[in-house]
């Protein structure tokens, strides 16, 4: 997955949020690495749509997920963040 992950990154050129949604979205939460998954989700947020213009609506809409998605972090993760109070 890590070897497609890292082409899918390659191909895009660092313009579209997409492949670090469906890398943390698909990977990160089967393998329980919320760190990483948080991470992905940073790295698509860090996208500027206006900068892309060809690209600007699909990285609008999966920045939206990447919002939702952190906002699901405790139901999709089974260990509580490090420091978090239950």
């Amino acid at each position: 997955m890590r070897r497609h992950f890292d082409r899918a990154l390659q191909l895009s050129g660092g313009e579209k949020a997409g492949p670090y949604v469906t890398f943390a979205e698909t990977h990160c939460v089967r393998l329980q690495d919320r760190k990483e998954f948080e991470a992905n989700l940073q790295q698509a947020l860090a996208i500027d749509p206006a900068r892309y213009p060809h690209s600007q609506l699909e990285n609008r809409i999966v920045q939206r997920r990447a919002r939702w998605l952190l906002t699901q972090t405790d139901q999709l993760f089974l260990e509580p963040a490090p420091g978090a109070t239950q």
